[in-house]
């Protein structure tokens, strides 16, 4: 098995309550996870934190600077036909410098809350995304068929604290 460990970022814009109305997502281009919406993100580089990979990632697939962000997520996921495990951390940002532009990785489009296009995203994400989106921490493992399919087994928990 190869063990990858990577993050998750979706930029989110809030109402004057604090409630959040939309998000970026992006459809990845290439590489792991083509085809698919999702945030920002990647594999954190040599003796680079996974707050300082988020934060790159960003930079480089939105050209986007973040500066108020927290982390919401912890997901350990196994492919078993493509014979990967991987860690996701997964962020919420709320204030950043710069508009979402697209890029050679990623395509960024905002949708309303209510739109999100889940049945073209990770199976799992429809389940832990609503949850993070209410600002809930969430803990969860999956174990895929295989890149982009069906969920075999899954376990997932609201958490107080990572």
């Amino acid at each position: 098995m190869v063990e990858k460990i990577f993050t998750n970022c979706f930029l989110v814009k809030t109402d004057n309550d604090g409630k959040i109305k939309s998000i970026c997502l992006a459809m990845k281009k290439r590489g792991f996870g083509m085809g698919l919406w999702n945030g920002t993100g990647g594999k954190p580089k040599d003796n680079e934190s996974i707050e300082e990979a988020m934060l790159r990632e960003a930079k480089e697939e939105l050209n986007v600077e973040l500066k108020k962000y927290s982390k919401h997520g912890i997901f350990n996921f196994t492919l078993v036909k493509d014979e990967i495990e991987a860690t996701m951390h997964a962020f919420l940002a709320t204030e950043w410098e710069g508009e979402p532009i697209e890029t050679e990785e990623m395509k960024p489009k905002w949708f309303l809350i209510k739109d999100i296009p889940y049945s073209e995203m990770w199976k799992s994400d429809s389940e832990f995304l609503p949850l993070i989106l209410e600002g809930k921490k969430v803990r969860g493992n999956y174990t895929f068929e295989k890149q982009g399919g069906d969920v075999l087994n899954k376990e997932i928990k609201v958490v107080e604290e990572f």
